[in-house]
């Protein structure tokens, strides 16, 4: 595979090492230099928000539990797992995966990973600004082989920082458009008035993903939050009120650019069947067009006969099914903002049990909120019913394939709130 690595990409990647010189020039960009051209929409805060984010594989777990928590069985006795593939056995991988994460740390070290709520599952790090600050984000594409970026959706941003590979009339390439295996990137994202919250609301959702070749990027798992706050509103908005963030996605595992390493990892006996494809690419003709372009896209976009019986769809909400997920908790008279976004092929449908959602754009009160794919959107409630309540896609074939979590509200008959109390 690697005898297909053009020329033109290898003096590429070895500048790029050069220039990286294990990472310390990528560590100089966090230098808090606005980009070399800022919008006139921008008034900069003199605020800096520095993140340092790794791609990496990890195993994932759809149903962590071993048991579909919708019907109060084991995995292996749920008729609708058994249904939809999902029970590990010689031909099926079953629910635990290898994914293209994004992982937060704490530092240029690389280290020590930063906190994230639990809940947020396969999510990348929440990153949060203020209308007026940049973002600074130090990123590591430590996945063996493929490539990958950060994209921001609804940021501002120069060519150098778009995080996506394609022509786009000039022959300059960026290593940040598709950063290689082991290499880095600094991206600075501005937060203009065009991306401030909707009027009367304080807070709002975009989000990031690699856009090297998206549909198997995504498919791998690559995707996280940003939430942008008004401008001295960050820490008041998040010490009074509960927010929750949730990701709609769609998973084909047998498109992700880990399927064949995944088959040959978790189901070593049907391996022997796919081997004959591993890193075979549809034909290219030498010597033609950019690329630097061209080539990192070829790349993430992989040919294997891994099938959906070997490796399934998955429907899940933070990257969990049937109820997996640590279950979103809150008190009675809690505020909530729950921030929420599509990012697969399908559309879904935002639904609890239990509560209706004012939505943050047009204040109408809706028991149901519909997500196409990219898109992203707020709505907020008051947490006013006690109980142990669910939480669904109500497009009824995801929700029978899984996209179910789990909320808890305390109080009343189920007894005091053990969470710290808001700031009011």
């Amino acid at each position: 595979m690697h005898s297909l690595l053009p020329s033109v990409y290898l003096l590429l990647a070895a500048a790029a090492v050069a220039t990286c010189r294990q990472w310390e020039d990528c560590k100089a960009r966090m230098d808090g230099h606005l980009p070399y051209y800022t919008p006139p929409t921008f008034t900069f805060s003199g605020r800096v928000r520095r993140y340092y984010v790794a791609a990496e594989v990890e195993p994932w777990d759809y149903a962590p539990t071993g048991w579909d928590n919708w019907l109060g069985v084991p995995m292996n006795e749920s008729f609708r797992a058994q249904t939809y593939g999902y029970i590990a056995s010689d031909t099926s991988i079953g629910t635990k995966f290898d994914k293209a994460q994004y992982k937060g740390y704490t530092d240029a070290s690389f280290r020590e990973r930063s906190k994230q709520p639990e809940w947020l599952g396969l999510q990348g790090p929440i990153i949060r600004a203020e209308v007026g600050d940049m973002i600074e984000i130090m990123f590591v594409n430590k996945v063996d082989h493929f490539f990958s970026s950060m994209h921001s959706m609804g940021l501002y941003y120069t060519k150098e920082s778009e995080g996506s590979v394609y022509y786009n009339g000039t022959e300059a390439v960026t290593i940040g458009n598709a950063v290689p295996p082991g290499e880095c990137f600094v991206y600075k994202w501005l937060v203009p008035s065009g991306s401030a919250p909707n009027p009367g609301h304080d807070s709002r959702i975009f989000s990031y993903h690699p856009y090297v070749s998206m549909y198997q990027d995504t498919d791998a798992g690559s995707y996280g939050p940003v939430i942008i706050y008004n401008p001295g509103r960050m820490e008041v908005v998040m010490k009074g009120n509960r927010e929750f963030v949730l990701v709609y996605s769609d998973n084909q595992e047998s498109n992700s650019f880990l399927a064949l390493h995944n088959v040959q990892k978790y189901l070593p006996g049907m391996a022997s069947q796919v081997a004959n494809l591993s890193f075979q690419y549809p034909t290219v003709t030498q010597g033609v067009g950019n690329y630097s372009i061209w080539y990192p896209q070829f790349i993430n976009t992989p040919k294997t006969n891994v099938t959906t019986t070997m490796a399934p769809n998955f429907f899940p909400i933070n990257g969990y099914i049937y109820a997996n997920n640590p279950a979103f908790s809150m008190c009675v008279n809690d505020p909530i903002i729950w921030y929420l976004y599509d990012m697969g092929f399908d559309t879904h449908v935002f639904h609890m049990h239990g509560e209706n959602t004012v939505d943050a754009v047009t204040g109408a009160t809706s028991a149901t909120v519909v997500l196409n794919p990219g898109q992203m959107t707020s709505v907020l409630m008051t947490a006013l019913n006690p109980g142990w309540w669910q939480l669904i896609c109500h497009f009824t074939t995801h929700l029978s394939k899984g996209m179910e979590a789990n909320y808890i509200v305390y109080g009343g008959p189920y007894g005091d709130c053990p969470l710290r109390p808001l700031e009011k």
